[in-house]
């Protein structure tokens, strides 16, 4: 069944948020969005997913200032522009996972549009529900986690016909917008994640949807 309507989850500066999510657990807060853990509907074979809902900037916050790249020689190099399509062999359910922002940014992949609602894979360990064979390894991390910018970061693997293929996803929250970048065989951010202030969010052990 559907999950109820107005849940209230609680936020930073003891404000609260009212979701439509059951098992809400809020993960972090990246420039004016909450980042929560839940599913759709109670009762049901939906996994824990990850979900954008947009919030207020708490009052007196101070606001995100990026710091500038050094223009000498040791610029963190940027990573390749994602390809805007799912991995060949990726399931059904894989590539629902995967957000709409793929196919509905501008050219220069920042978003103008709201990430409400949205739904992103949960970090774990997928086997297929029926055969129970590893399928899918995803890492998710959240905070500091591209230059020194709030970026959310997912690493995984999925198994495929031809064997494992690595890709990454990642949402790079900018004063003008989400820019959005996926890359399949590659996973350039590997060498942000070990930024202060970059946090992984632990993984679970599941079975896929069926």
């Amino acid at each position: 069944m559907p999950a109820l309507s107005g849940i209230q989850l609680k936020i930073s500066n003891d404000r609260v948020i009212d979701v439509d999510l059951a098992e809400a657990k809020l993960i972090s807060e990246l420039n004016g969005y909450a980042i929560i853990a839940g599913r759709t509907c109670i009762d049901c074979d939906e996994n824990t997913a990850i979900f954008l809902e947009r919030i207020e900037v708490a009052p007196g916050g101070p606001p995100q200032v990026r710091q500038p790249r050094n223009k000498g020689g040791d610029d963190i190099p940027e990573p390749e522009q994602f390809a805007a399509q799912a991995p060949t062999g990726s399931s059904l359910a894989e590539q629902r996972d995967r957000s709409q922002a793929e196919l509905e940014g501008n050219e220069d992949g920042v978003l103008n549009m709201d990430l409400s609602g949205e739904r992103f894979t949960y970090p774990g360990v997928y086997r297929d529900y029926l055969t129970k064979e590893l399928v899918e390894k995803t890492r998710m991390f959240y905070g500091k986690c591209h230059e020194d910018g709030p970026a959310l970061l997912w690493l995984s693997e999925y198994r495929t016909d031809k064997g494992w293929v690595k890709e990454e996803y990642l949402l790079v929250f900018r004063d003008e917008g989400i820019e959005h970048r996926y890359n399949q065989s590659h996973q350039p951010s590997l060498y942000f994640i070990g930024n202060a202030g970059c946090s992984e969010v632990p993984g679970v052990e599941v079975t896929t949807e069926p």
